[in-house]
């Protein structure tokens, strides 16, 4: 799950640097960073959701374990992340064809929406709301 979150919060972080160079060569050069990183932290982010719904399998009560509240908010940060990784994959699609409106400060403000999830999902994992 860390490494899963350390590709999602640097992604949108190489397409800033992306949009704002004035280099072709840079550019190129992070297309290939950003399609690599994005092969990267793919199968973590499988691994990831397996391990939770092991997690969930393993315990002694199923139906219990899934209607939690603080485990189902958990899978809808789950779920959210894997709609952003989604959409990074459409913006590094743009970025790559040079068919894109982004400007480095949308992708900043992008670039946060993660670290929200990650925060809602770490006070539902430690306050069990």
């Amino acid at each position: 799950m860390v490494s899963w979150f350390a590709g999602i919060f640097y992604l949108p972080r190489l397409f800033v640097y992306h949009v704002e160079s004035e280099s072709m060569d840079v550019q190129n050069q992070l297309c290939v960073m950003e399609k690599k990183l994005f092969k990267f932290i793919t199968p973590l982010g499988i691994l990831a959701m397996v391990f939770g719904v092991l997690m969930g399998l393993l315990s002694s009560d199923l139906g219990a374990f899934f209607s939690q509240n603080w485990i189902i908010v958990k899978l809808a940060v789950v779920l959210a992340l894997i709609g952003y990784q989604a959409f990074c994959w459409k913006i590094l699609k743009e970025l790559k064809s040079q068919n894109h409106n982004w400007t480095g400060f949308k992708l900043r403000l992008f670039n946060e929406a993660p670290v929200l999830l990650l925060l809602v999902g770490i006070t539902a994992a430690v306050f069990k709301f």
